[in-house]
């Protein structure tokens, strides 16, 4: 067939194609009836619906699907108003953020040691958290390209469509959640969301669309019934408690970071005075006995204190040995020489590194009171001494709560 077409494309001319040419270009909607076109022997140019030689083309060309049920409803719907969009993001950002968090400083504490400590820093969780915010808008794309919404949007009946309704695909959800980024968290970089989020409040107060959906996408919203509303309140409110409760933790983890603490031996019932710099946890080793963490991110130190009953038949260089042997898959240790005295306990020093990092030094003491052993762990960060003089003084405390 003759290439003797030629089509406009804005202010562009194309062509000569062929007619067949023509018809796949109306199917891709490139072209339209109202395309103007102009072959040899003709003196204008013509829109392509009302050139007879091409109407067959037209014909051929079935229209547009109807729109599904869905978009039909969705595109009667009013716009969700800045109140309702905010608790949404908000709902979505907790939600997924807590376990997010978590898991990824879970992860990295178990494999670095200086991270581990890093996190024991004050004001760590708010440099962290601006750190995972692009994992966690990722994961609410995922989230969203597969359920075609996310938990705080279908708990608060706040839909994101394209302009003609269309669902969004989760390559175009991502590129709106590249706009959120940056022009509605502002990068959730300290200080700057109350501009940019104020910002995007001006425009929905005046009734446009937020900067980052301006002319791409449409936020609408559902009418609430009464058990959603009470269930979004229930949740909220859920939300603000547990927000409320790690802060708490935090401020009082801060607290005994900056000025000391108190810290009471749960065996002996004695208190001590822990020097600021020192952070305390209590949690369970592998055989669910309680040990107690003191990280010292400044110091590069983990100090670990713990006691183990000893059998009656055991004396104290038979258990170091077979406490040797029991940690060897994770630190190789050995004795410093022969019982001496710390306190007034009888005692053993013992001294090596982390079994898969040799930079990763350790120092273990440990003491014999009646029929129970005590011991002090000291890890260092890599490189770094394990028993600087913070350390030592430390471990003199804890040490002193058994009297």
């Amino acid at each position: 067939m003759q290439q003797d077409w030629w089509y406009a494309d804005g202010e562009t001319r194309r062509g000569p194609v062929d007619m067949d040419t023509l018809r796949q270009l109306l199917l891709e909607r490139k072209v339209s009836e109202a395309t103007l076109v102009w072959k040899e022997g003709r003196q204008i140019w013509t829109p392509l619906g009302e050139v007879a030689e091409l109407r067959s083309v037209a014909q051929a060309v079935p229209p547009e699907l109807p729109k599904s049920a869905a978009q039909v409803d969705v595109a009667g719907l009013p716009l969700a108003g800045a109140g309702r969009r905010f608790w949404a993001r908000i709902i979505d950002l907790w939600l997924i953020a807590l376990p997010t968090s978590f898991t990824a400083s879970f992860a990295l504490s178990s494999v670095s040691l200086s991270f581990a400590l890093w996190m024991q820093q004050p004001g760590s969780e708010y440099a962290f958290g601006w750190l995972v915010l692009p994992l966690v808008l990722l994961i609410e794309a995922g989230i969203f390209g597969i359920f075609g919404s996310t938990p705080g949007k279908a708990l608060l009946g706040v839909s994101v469509t394209s302009l003609d309704s269309r669902r969004l695909t989760s390559a175009e959800y991502l590129r709106r959640q590249l706009g959120v980024y940056w022009y509605g968290l502002g990068t959730g970089f300290p200080l700057v969301p109350l501009f940019t989020m104020a910002r995007q409040y001006s425009h929905l107060k005046a009734g446009r669309s937020a900067g980052y959906d301006d002319g791409r996408f449409r936020v609408t919203a559902r009418k609430l019934n009464v058990l959603r509303g009470a269930l979004a309140v229930f949740i909220m409110v859920g939300l603000l408690l547990v927000n409320a409760v790690l802060r708490q933790m935090s401020n009082a983890s801060d607290q005994a970071y900056y000025v000391g603490s108190t810290w009471v031996n749960p065996v002996t019932g004695k208190s001590v005075s822990i020097p600021s710099g020192w952070v305390h946890q209590e949690q369970k080793n592998t055989d669910q006995q309680p040990i107690h963490i003191f990280s010292g991110p400044t110091h590069g130190i983990y100090a670990v204190f713990a006691k183990e009953d000893l059998p009656s038949n055991m004396d104290l260089d038979t258990y170091a040995d077979a406490w040797i042997r029991a940690v060897r898959s994770q630190m190789r240790v050995a004795k410093t020489g022969p019982q001496t005295i710390v306190g007034t306990y009888p005692g053993v020093v013992l001294t090596g590194s982390m079994a898969d990092d040799r930079t990763q030094l350790v120092q273990a003491t440990l003491i014999k009171k009646g029929r129970q052993v005590w011991r002090v762990v000291l890890l260092s960060n890599s490189g770094k001494e394990p028993a600087p003089q913070a350390a030592v003084k430390l471990q003199g405390l804890l040490f002193a709560s058994l009297d």
